[in-house]
């Protein structure tokens, strides 16, 4: 699942608070994602800190999410 920033969306990260702050948007605004499940996000990112993406690589179970190295 690929996540659309919007216009008002932060689109730059300096620290961890900003990691915390846009996911912490992205998941109270999914209505889709099941959440009492673990779940693996990337955030792509270039060099200057700029959010390219963010998607939901793995949905696990209650206690654990297993990830396949060639799906990161």
């Amino acid at each position: 699942m690929d996540i659309k920033l919007g216009k008002n969306d932060k689109r730059y990260i300096e620290g961890s608070d900003d990691v915390f702050s846009i996911m912490q948007r992205v998941l109270l605004r999914e209505n889709k994602i099941d959440k009492e499940k673990e779940h693996f996000w990337i955030i792509g990112m270039n060099e200057a800190g700029y959010i390219l993406y963010i998607e939901l690589i793995a949905l696990g179970s209650v206690k654990a999410v297993n990830i396949e190295p060639m799906n990161v």
